[in-house]
């Protein structure tokens, strides 16, 4: 399997929900691998900001929407990672799913 074929079969399993437009409160430091670099046009992980605020957290919102890693796809999908302004999906990730889909993501990104 390709690199980019693992990713989405991650992100599949992620339920998806509309956040509030302009909040960046959950907007922080998190884990890229060279294939989400890639794809967001990337040559480098974002720096490590003082306020530990992601970067790519611009104008209240996010500069590489698109093609953002896991760790903010999950952020307000999973039980124990939920949004601070209660938006979420109908049906929230377990915790134990979600670190399962971590495990897998750092096993085959070599983040492990």
């Amino acid at each position: 399997m390709t690199s980019k074929t693992i990713h989405l079969a991650l992100y599949e399993q992620i339920p998806r929900f509309e956040c509030i437009e302009g909040c960046s409160d959950c907007c922080g430091p998190v884990p890229w691998s060279d294939y989400e670099l890639e794809a967001a046009g990337l040559n480098r992980a974002p720096t490590e900001r003082e306020d530990q605020v992601c970067e790519f957290s611009v104008k209240g919102g996010c500069a590489v929407y698109h093609a953002r890693p896991l760790m903010c796809r999950l952020y307000g999908a999973v039980d124990d990672l939920r949004c601070p302004h209660g938006r979420g999906p109908l049906q929230l990730l377990s915790s134990e799913r979600a670190h399962d889909l971590v495990r897998r993501y750092k096993l085959h990104t070599g983040l492990m």
